[in-house]
This record gives C-alpha cells, structure tokens and sequence, in this order.
C-alpha cells in the first residue's frame, strides 16, 4: 500500500538484472520483451515518485518478477489487468502506454480530450497498471519453451502438444485466467485447484489488500466490453450495467453481460475468471474489454496499434469519472 514520508510515496523497486542487457524493442507499435516492460515501469516510477510507486506483487513459477504501477495518490483504487494469457502478446505493451499517458497528464496538469483532468480524478481513486500478469506464458509465445529456466518445466512443457507461439497458459501449463477461486470454479483436470498458481496469489493478495472499486481487465479477439453480474448480488446489475453503458460510448464497443449462473457456467470450461472473484470477494463491479487484435498476433503495424490504443485509453479515466455520475 502507499506510505507517506514527508510529501513523498516510499518506492518498493526492485531492480531487475542485468539491467544493460535489456532490449530496446517495442517502440514501433509492436509487442515489447518483458524486461524492457518491467524496467519502463520501474523508470515511469522514480521519474515521477510524488504521485507513482512500483511494486512487485509476486513471482511466476519460473521466477520471473511481476511488476505493477499505481498512479495517483488516493487510498482508493482500481486495477487495470492485462497479459493474463501468454498469447495476448499485444495488450501489455497498450497498457504501459497508457500509463506513461497518464503520468505525463499528471505531472503537467493536462485535460485528454477537453474533459478528463487527469490529475484530479487520479487522487481521487488512484490506478493500479498490471500490464503482465503471465509472464512465462508470454516469454513463451515470444521466445519459445527454451527461454524457460527450470529445466523441468521445460522439460514438460517440450512433451507437450501445444506450439510456443499457441501457448497461453503458465509455465504449468495452468489457464490463469480460469483459475480463481470462485464459487463457480470447475476443476478441468487432475490435481489442480483454485488459486494453486504463483500468479493467480499475486492478483488475490492485491485485490484483499487494497481499498478497490473496480476491476477492468483487457484481452484480444473483440470488440466488446463485458460486464459481470451475479445474481447472489441483485443490486450490482445497474451499477455495472451503468459504467459499462459510459465505457461504451467512449469506446464504441459492443457491450454483453456475463451473467454467474448454472446455464452460464456450463459455457465455459473452468470458470473461475478474475472478474467473477472480484465481483464474488469486492461486490464490486468487473469488467472484461476485449480488443480487435488476435491472439497469437506477434506484431503489427504502427497504425493498427495507434488507432487500438485510441480507442480503450481513457476507459479507466472514464470508469473513475462515471463512478459520481448518477
């Protein structure tokens, strides 16, 4: 959590290795290796330290860091997630632009698009960026299974009939994004259970942690934004149904309701989605939005990437500016 010495945030960095040895890619609208992700945090943190703190919420499997950036200086927060499955390639490096957009309006007390102060809002509920959440999966999809450490999960991970650049689950070959301990979790194969991945821990420990008021998660294969709804909680539906309808029309993107129920659990294997933990453990309300790139995509051109990123970048602005609106 943010602590206060004199007027400034205390930084929990913890640098990377070889620092030198960091690539330099992802700067033509293309994906980005992880270590240049987790340093551009890093440095996005000390260079603008009296509003942002880096922290690392956990470790994956393989022993690679998880890095989040948390903007804005209230108690209160919201977390933005994306890089849950390792074939999502494109999001992680949307989102660190959006927070390198969001600390520069910060700092020099801008207006985006003449209505979101940047910095009023950003003290009002403050933004958690988790641009990576699987970080072996996605050095995987990037890499191949060699850029794994241990020699027996890759080992394993070879055996298996799955290509690198298919690959979307952790380096145990577990789908994060369906393994959250929710009421309506579904066990999809011998010995797993909810919550046993390092980087599903991650996530549970910040979202019991913090103070939050929202989830908004980002994936590819979409245009659309999904709100969750659960009917153990009857009274969430307007509120959710209500930012969603703001988010939608600051992006134009479809909306659809995932509705937690016996008929909807059957639709998907596993269940046991961030978002419906967040709903189930916050009673507050989730969100999935979903960009029109493919998974599996390894790059693409400049526009593409410019014209994604125009269209889901103040959505978290948008979501803490509808949270007053009535």
């Amino acid at each position: 959590m943010l602590s206060e010495t004199g007027n400034k945030f205390q930084q929990k960095t913890i640098p990377i290795e070889n620092k030198t040895e960091i690539k330099r890619d992802g700067e033509n609208g293309q994906n980005i290796s992880y270590e240049k992700l987790y340093y551009s945090l890093w440095e996005l943190a000390g260079r603008y330290s009296s509003f942002c703190q880096f922290r690392v919420i956990g470790n994956s499997h393989d022993e690679r860091m998880i890095p989040m950036l948390e903007i804005g200086t209230s108690q209160q927060a919201i977390f933005c997630v994306s890089g849950v499955e390792g074939t999502q390639r494109i999001m992680p490096l949307l989102l660190l632009k959006m927070a390198e957009e969001y600390c520069r309006a910060y700092e020099c007390g801008w207006e985006l698009e003449e209505l979101y102060q940047v910095r009023n809002l950003l003290n009002k509920i403050r933004i958690c960026i988790i641009p990576l959440l699987n970080p072996d999966g996605y050095e995987i999809t990037q890499n191949g299974f060699g850029t794994i450490r241990n020699p027996i999960y890759r080992q394993m991970l070879r055996m298996q009939s799955i290509p690198a650049k298919d690959f979307g689950y952790n380096v145990r070959g577990v789908d994060i994004s369906h393994n959250f301990p929710t009421f309506h979790y579904i066990h999809s194969r011998m010995g797993e259970e909810p919550a046993s991945e390092n980087e599903t821990k991650a996530l549970v420990r910040m979202i019991q942690e913090y103070e939050s008021c929202g989830l908004l998660t980002f994936g590819q294969s979409g245009r659309e934004i999904i709100y969750f709804h659960s009917q153990q909680s009857l009274g969430s539906l307007p509120k959710s149904y209500r930012l969603a309808r703001h988010m939608q029309k600051s992006s134009s993107y479809h909306l659809e309701r995932e509705q937690m129920t016996e008929p909807s659990r059957q639709k998907y294997k596993g269940m046991g989605t961030p978002e419906q933990y967040y709903m189930q453990t916050r009673k507050q309300p989730a969100f999935r939005i979903k960009v029109p790139a493919p998974t599996n995509r390894e790059n693409m051109g400049e526009e593409e990437s410019k014209r994604i990123f125009e269209e889901i970048h103040l959505l978290p602005l948008e979501y803490i500016f509808s949270l007053d609106q009535k």
